[in-house]
């Protein structure tokens, strides 16, 4: 599959805004847990979803796929402060999520591979309804190790479901490196163990990525699950008080070389006459415009409280109470 130019920097611009929203929220955030170095993971993953497709990103990365899925990023900062402008209007500080809807799944808990299990649930609810979408399921190499994700791969299989799971492989759990906590191999090798068809893929190059799961939702259409690995590596820590002391400065130096975005833009210059001043001025713009953004969100008042007692599931609540 060759991209053209224009679909290049569509791919460029989805990366630069993750990163610039990640930045701003280091900046004024100190529970954040960033996903910079891993954006071509994230974004080659979604990139080619259509309607009626599903998409239920990794915890990392998921602001990143709510941006891509159309939510404004003065949204996305409401709702990581808990303020009236977000998708809850406060109800919830600290959502991350993409506009909640029949396209797209949340994390619904802070216990990771629940989404799979949502995930595999959509996909059996599609091909029930016998509609022609596909769920795309990401989750990183801690969470392959949860038991809901050898349920969800089992089911996915014996009812042959469409559905591409996607591990998002940054190395670390926490602090725990994989090498340490995946035995059996790879997780690829798991995913073969099921039968399905597996690729492991560069996660730092967004064109690779972007390509491998494309030819994986394209069997998973017709045939049922497909699995996909994508090897890459946060450059940051897993949030952003943590002292790294599980790694070396020399490793996390040999993977900044890596960086997806300067890999993207080496080949949009050599390749496609990139103007790398010019883009180099628009990253900049693009992460002023962000910070103000988040700071705006980090400084708007408080909900007001009647507000979030209007929420849905208080009239579901005292409807139920009087037998309605």
């Amino acid at each position: 599959m060759t991209q053209t130019t224009e679909q290049l920097v569509e791919l460029w611009q989805h990366m630069v805004n993750g990163r610039a929203l990640d930045r701003a929220m280091c900046i004024h955030n100190p529970l954040w847990h960033e996903g910079r170095g891993e954006e071509a993971s994230i974004v080659g993953a979604f990139h080619a979803l259509g309607e009626g497709d599903v998409a239920a990103p990794h915890f990392r990365g998921a602001t990143t796929l709510g941006l891509m899925r159309g939510l404004s990023p003065e949204t996305v900062a409401a709702g990581v402060f808990g303020k009236e402008a977000s998708v809850t209007r406060g109800a919830w500080r600290g959502d991350i999520n993409a506009l909640p809807s029949r396209e797209v799944i949340g994390m619904f808990s802070g216990s990771l591979g629940t989404t799979v299990a949502y995930a595999t649930g959509a996909a059996m609810t599609i091909k029930r309804q016998g509609k022609p979408g596909v769920v795309v399921s990401s989750f990183g190499d801690g969470t392959s190790n949860s038991g809901v994700i050898a349920e969800s791969w089992n089911m996915a299989k014996m009812l042959s479901l469409p559905i591409v799971y996607i591990c998002q492989n940054n190395q670390y759990a926490t602090s725990l490196h994989a090498d340490d906590a995946i035995a059996g191999g790879t997780v690829s090798d798991r995913a073969r163990a099921y039968g399905m068809p597996t690729e492991d893929v560069d996660g730092n190059d967004v064109i690779a990525v972007a390509e491998a799961v494309a030819r994986a939702t394209d069997y998973a259409r017709e045939h049922g699950p497909a699995f996909v690995q994508l090897m890459t590596y946060r450059m940051g820590g897993h949030y952003m008080s943590d002292p790294e002391v599980y790694r070396s400065r020399e490793e996390v130096e040999e993977w900044q070389l890596k960086d997806p975005i300067v890999r993207l833009e080496k080949v949009l210059a050599e390749e496609h006459g990139w103007d790398a001043e010019a883009g180099a001025a628009l990253r900049a713009e693009i992460e002023a415009q962000y910070e103000a953004l988040v700071i705006a969100a980090k400084d708007a008042p408080a909900p007001d409280p009647e507000t979030l007692s209007a929420s849905p599931y208080v009239s579901d609540l005292a409807a139920a109470k009087e037998g309605n």
